[in-house]
């Protein structure tokens, strides 16, 4: 058994094909390699990749696959012809069969991987910060079944999008996210919304939060939970979100109850934003907001007053915020 990709390839210069096969390293090393023939007038480009616990079996299966659908074009090529989405759907439909027949080494379980990824998303310990490193571990550990590995694929890609805009990176996410809901991740549904905000699409925005705080109550997941700051920041991005869509804040029954921990996770994320006043200010925004809307207020006390204790030392901006 040998972990490793099946990627999809093509080439501007012989329109209609693609090239399928597997690699153990990064499928972009693979292209780079392919690329740097000189036979080949234009750069491969990677359509799309999976990683597989075992990608010999995987190849051999996918080409069958292909075969039978006659769609290769020479028995000793792994050139095909024909719809990329059709050939997309072939090598989903084995890693939905194949990984989960598959059983995890020891060593390299889901967990295991999806920790790996955490460690190089954010540069833990003594590992270096590599996104690519992170997405590859995300990957596998979600080819094998990891419902927050999903959640970080999605996680990742958004972010990425935001930066640059890119439609793959979009479109990644989605993908991402939506296997994620589907497996019961409904942790995937913030980072959707989030994803909606940014395209300023109000109606799926509204729409995914409605199915978060539906699918925690009607299917809560202890072992997507953690503790309850995940749920704490959730609700924090929640209302950044509504506020900068100037869209009414909903769902107030659980976000009074977890109302402590939201006010903690704005005054870390204050605390981590300390030299980007840009970034502070829809945390701030949100800080405000939650002073007056989610703790209870004596009714000798103004209202005004409340945003004015002194809980934090970042806690006074949210007094000159503008709501």
């Amino acid at each position: 058994m040998e972990q490793g990709w099946i990627y999809v390839l093509v080439n501007s210069s012989i329109p209609g094909m693609a090239k399928i096969g597997r690699t153990v390293r990064p499928p972009a090393d693979r292209a780079a390699e392919l690329s740097a023939a000189t036979g080949v007038a234009t750069p491969f480009i990677i359509a799309f990749d999976q990683p597989f616990a075992d990608c010999c079996e995987a190849e051999r299966l996918i080409h069958a696959e292909l075969d039978r659908r006659g769609l290769r074009i020479a028995p000793n090529r792994e050139f095909f012809r024909g719809p990329i989405s059709e050939m997309v759907r072939v090598i989903i439909d084995t890693a939905d069969r194949c990984d989960a027949a598959v059983p995890a080494l020891p060593d390299q379980s889901a967990d295991r991987l999806r920790l790996a990824g955490d460690r190089a998303l954010f540069g833990l310990g003594d590992t270096l910060q590599d996104t690519g490193e992170a997405l590859r571990c995300f990957k596998l550990a979600a080819s094998r079944g990891s419902l927050i590995a999903c959640e970080r694929l999605g996680h990742v890609y958004v972010r990425l999008y935001l930066g640059a805009r890119s439609r793959a990176g979009r479109r990644r996410a989605l993908t991402a996210l939506k296997e994620g809901v589907r497996r019961g991740n409904y942790y995937c549904y913030c980072e959707l919304g989030i994803l909606f905000a940014a395209d300023r699409h109000v109606a799926n925005f509204e729409k995914t939060w409605d199915l978060f705080f539906a699918r925690r109550a009607d299917s809560f997941n202890a072992d997507i939970e953690g503790d309850e700051t995940r749920f704490a920041q959730a609700c924090s991005f929640y209302i950044t979100c509504a506020i900068d869509l100037d869209r009414p804040r909903t769902h107030l029954a659980e976000l009074r109850a977890a109302s402590d921990a939201i006010l903690a996770a704005c005054l870390t994320q204050l605390d981590a934003l300390r030299d980007q006043p840009e970034a502070r200010l829809p945390v701030v925004r949100a800080l405000r907001w939650a002073y007056e809307n989610l703790l209870p207020q004596p009714e000798f006390t103004p209202r005004r007053r409340l945003g004015r204790r002194k809980l934090h030392p970042w806690a006074a901006e949210a007094d000159t915020a503008p709501a």
